[in-house]
């Protein structure tokens, strides 16, 4: 069966505001060395060129994105946050060879880093290296239990014609999300495993999933509004348990 639009509008309005907080926080945790140096008017120029291009990014300006942050990435190679902008913004141009050198790099110096490593193997399995990528992103997955990594090998699965590895990549994501303290676990997960079983013709599983991710967030209306469409009662007993 195929997947309804309002399921994929709702896994990528997911992903995108996920993606959004995570590049929030490393924005305020890390330093970044610009050509005028740690101060001035060099830094924060450089600054100000990454946070515009991330901006651009959100908006899928691909071309201003890479023009914007371009200039941080010549005088300062050594800058992970302009690689990294830098290479998505090629990446959504489809200029491989330059996204890769520049996710390259920005892996290099963040090896740990979940969002890098989910665009490098993204880029590599468009460039056809898709064993390759299919290692980084599992491996990553496992070390770091890393959901992101594990949803990025899914997405790279099914464009690979592989939906074995695509639904098994999605329910791992499942297995190692965990909530930060004080907060609750991605609904990102569970989306996309709603996504594949529906789009594969297991509806009894995409309910399921779409339930759990009712019970991760009641309160996102078009979880509820699906549910809904395929014949489930919103009420107290909506929700179901978290987890594979």
């Amino acid at each position: 069966m195929h997947q309804t639009s309002t399921t994929r509008r709702i896994a990528v309005v997911a992903s995108l505001a996920s993606s959004a907080f995570l590049f929030a926080a490393l924005a305020g945790c890390e330093s970044t060395p610009t050509a005028g140096g740690t101060e001035g008017r060099g830094y924060n120029n450089a600054e100000l060129r990454i946070k515009q291009s991330n901006e651009l990014l959100e908006k899928g300006d691909f071309d201003g994105a890479a023009a914007q942050v371009a200039p941080v990435v010549k005088d300062v190679p050594g800058n992970w946050e302009a690689q990294f902008a830098y290479g998505r913004a090629m990446l959504g141009k489809g200029e491989l060879e330059d996204a890769r050198r520049a996710l390259d790099r920005a892996y290099r110096i963040q090896p740990k880093n979940e969002q890098v490593v989910s665009s490098l193997g993204t880029c590599m399995a468009r460039q056809k290296d898709v064993k390759d990528a299919y290692q980084l992103l599992r491996s990553f997955g496992k070390e770091f239990r890393s959901w992101r990594a594990y949803l990025a090998l899914s997405h790279v699965a099914e464009e690979a014609n592989d939906p074995d590895t695509a639904v098994t990549a999605a329910d791992e994501a499942i297995k190692v999300n965990e909530p930060l303290p004080g907060g609750r676990a991605s609904i990102d997960p569970y989306m996309r495993a709603a996504d594949l079983a529906f789009r594969y013709g297991k509806d009894a599983q995409g309910i399921r999933r779409l339930r759990q991710a009712y019970g991760v967030n009641p309160d996102y209306p078009p979880i509820a509004v699906e549910l809904q469409k395929r014949g489930v009662k919103i009420d107290a007993t909506t929700a179901l348990p978290l987890g594979p």
